[in-house]
């Protein structure tokens, strides 16, 4: 009855109706040139293919062990992200959308859930918690990320410790939206990232991101790119700056790549209208079983926060997002 009347309460628009959002391509031909700024992707300058662009909603959203008997189900396997709903301990008095901000609550309750999540989810064996960031503030060209590991920043253990904890900083605060359409690790990109502090431990390992709003999304939703409509000849490589944080002793930078894209009429995007915090995003960046199998890209998806219209005087959208390796 519970999940029954949060998908009522997050379906605002009749299931005919398709929302369009806004969404930024790399222009045919061009070749973007790489931030000089930690965790940015290419200057928006760079995404000279502006869209609009219908967004299909992935509800009604179900518990994860409800997935299988959930008919508008998306999937891991099929498309390379899931929604689930997933409450945890933090989305009960005595909390609020403040105690995500509290990394020690964070590794108390919501981090051991979701590695809870991932290995029912995927099967896997193991779960390491990557990095956790911290988005709540209004698009900015650059922003509090920048300065994360940079020679400059006054490194506190949340930065140069494991997991790491992004946009955290109560000075400069938290993140903005990445309005631009990208996969954060082509196959080259993703072994470059582990390697840099971790072996695999398995013959199969794979890169996730598990997404939440803090608040319900009132602007700047994410938006995901079904795996299946998308070809090799769409993705454009980048660079994005990263700092080799998480190991003691070590401060620099290196070049990750990661996928940009070019539009195709065969593109369809998926969100959650109205998602709300008790509902999460699962998306896939890596699986070396796909690369095995030949996979486009490894089976990781591109998505981009997607910009509505008519939402200008929105508060920021809040949102918490959770990287992990899964191992088997």
């Amino acid at each position: 009855m519970i999940a029954a009347v949060a998908v009522q309460a997050g379906q605002s628009r009749p299931a005919t109706a398709l929302t369009k959002a806004k969404l930024r391509y790399v222009a045919e031909g061009h070749t973007p040139q790489p931030s000089p700024h930690n965790f940015h992707l290419p200057d928006i300058t760079e995404f000279g293919d502006t869209r609009f662009l219908p967004l299909h909603s992935v509800r009604p959203v179900a518990p994860l062990d409800e997935l299988t008997t959930s008919s508008s189900n998306v999937s891991l396997r099929a498309h390379g992200f899931t929604a689930i709903r997933r409450p945890t301990a933090l989305h009960a008095p005595p909390h609020c959308s403040l105690s995500f901000r509290d990394p020690e609550l964070l590794k108390q309750h919501v981090i051991p859930d979701t590695e809870l999540a991932l290995k029912q989810l995927t099967g896997c064996t193991t779960v390491v918690t990557e990095a956790l960031l911290l988005r709540c503030a209004l698009w900015s060209a650059t922003d509090s990320l920048a300065a994360h590991g940079s020679a400059g920043d006054k490194a506190s253990e949340l930065k140069t410790g494991f997991p790491q904890f992004i946009g955290f900083d109560p000075i400069s605060g938290g993140g903005s939206p990445a309005s631009k359409i990208h996969l954060d690790y082509s196959p080259d990109g993703a072994r470059m990232h582990i390697r840099s502090y971790k072996h695999s431990g398995g013959p199969r390992w794979a890169l996730y991101s598990t997404w939440r709003p803090l608040k319900t999304v009132r602007r700047d939703p994410l938006a995901v790119l079904d795996y299946t409509t998308f070809k090799e000849d769409d993705y454009v490589p980048a660079a994005v700056p990263t700092p080799s944080l998480g190991r003691e002793g070590v401060c620099e930078t290196h070049p990750a790549e990661c996928y940009l894209a070019r539009y195709s009429k065969q593109h369809k995007w998926y969100w959650i209208d109205n998602q709300i915090p008790e509902e999460c995003l699962v998306l896939r960046f890596f699986d070396s079983d796909e690369e095995r199998a030949g996979s486009i890209a490894a089976g990781g998806v591109l998505h981009s926060s997607a910009e509505l219209e008519g939402n200008d005087d929105a508060e920021p959208r809040e949102s918490l997002e959770i990287r992990s390796l899964c191992i088997w």
